[in-house]
């Protein structure tokens, strides 16, 4: 009988011999527990704050990345106008509308400007203090305002102006609105480069193409 046969059967029972599970039992690299440093106090109460809901052991806190300024994107700069020396009538000047109507803008040279470009090219206008209701991509409601209609010979609106001290981005939000809430109307923004341009008449922007 060899060794192994006596080591499997003893006294009618087997009995496992002693396997390799060892404190010198090697594991990868050819280490055995007894060769590993022994485990800190500081280290096993680490690992105790582990168990009890901690994420991460002293020293080892993940740090928040650092952050990056985002450059201004050149889309979202509207472009600085250079400003412009507007002539405008009196605050007293009074001017009539296609029914005859007197208008004065005491409190605005813009649409004084304006009323005077109009009368002065034989516009058919009228000025009404009329919102418009529009409404954003959420469902709430806004208003949008325009200052002179242009009416042709049967009386029918063909065009809206808008009078602006600048351009800005909430002016065109809205009037991207406007445009998609009302298509039948033809509408202008002016500014008042556009209405010193009006007022020489020359380039592009000094001719009403209505």
């Amino acid at each position: 009988m060899t060794n192994s046969s006596r080591s499997k059967k003893q006294g009618g029972r087997y009995s496992r011999g002693k396997g390799a599970t060892g404190s010198r039992a090697k594991g990868r690299g050819g280490l055995t527990r007894d060769s590993l440093p022994p485990v800190s106090s500081e280290a096993r109460g680490s690992t105790e704050r582990l168990q009890a809901g901690e994420t991460f052991q002293r020293g080892t806190q993940r740090k928040a990345p650092p952050k990056v300024a985002k450059a201004d994107s050149p889309q979202k700069r509207l472009p600085q106008l250079r400003q412009v020396q507007l002539e405008a009538p009196s605050e007293t000047t009074a001017f009539r509308d296609r029914d005859g109507q007197k208008h004065t803008f005491p409190d605005s040279k813009l649409r004084r400007a304006a009323a005077q470009i109009l009368s002065e090219k034989g516009k058919h206008w009228r000025y009404r203090a009329f919102p418009f209701p529009i409404f954003t991509d959420r469902g709430h409601e806004q208003t949008l305002q325009f200052d002179f209609y242009i009416y042709d010979a049967e009386d029918t609106v063909i065009r809206l102006i808008l009078v602006v001290p600048r351009e800005s981005r909430e002016v065109w939000d809205k009037i991207g609105r406007f445009k998609r809430q009302y298509p039948m109307y033809e509408y202008e923004l002016w500014t008042p480069e556009r209405l010193a341009a009006l007022q020489v008449g020359r380039g592009r922007g000094g001719r009403l193409d209505f």
